[in-house]
């Protein structure tokens, strides 16, 4: 019965060793955890961005976007090439689109609407430019 105590104590003994030393201890405190912020979208992400930034800056940050746009559309053999001044001058227009798109005010299937109402066959011409815009 003596070495049951024994054998007992030593094993509880070990145990509280154990979780003292692995730092398992109660040592709760009321710690208040800060609200996480909700997770924003891109596209508040980049409004956010240019609100900050001057008209020039602005005008040079859409033109280095599209810039870059142009070399994803010769670089895509799937795309054909629109020509926006057939049947009217549409180069303001699509200007107008691309930078409202880009600073948020459109949203992509806006855009996208907005173009086949000009040229119908060319759903994948205003989805590629959307996506290519918004992915800059």
């Amino acid at each position: 019965m003596h070495i049951i105590r024994q054998k007992t104590f030593i094993t509880a003994l070990l145990v509280v060793i154990g979780l003292s030393t692995t730092g398992c201890v109660n040592k709760s405190q009321n710690v208040e955890v800060a609200p996480t912020p909700p997770k924003l979208t891109p596209t508040q992400i980049r409004k956010n961005a240019k609100a900050t930034m001057s008209g020039e800056e602005k005008s040079k940050a859409y033109s280095l976007v599209m810039k870059q746009v142009g070399a994803d559309v010769k670089s895509n053999p799937k795309y054909n090439r629109m020509d926006l001044k057939v049947p009217n001058d549409n180069r303001e227009w699509f200007k107008k689109s691309t930078y409202n798109l880009w600073e948020g005010n459109i949203t992509k299937e806006a855009f996208v609407n907005a173009g086949l109402e000009k040229y119908p066959n060319n759903h994948y011409e205003f989805s590629f430019i959307a996506t290519s815009i918004l992915d800059k």
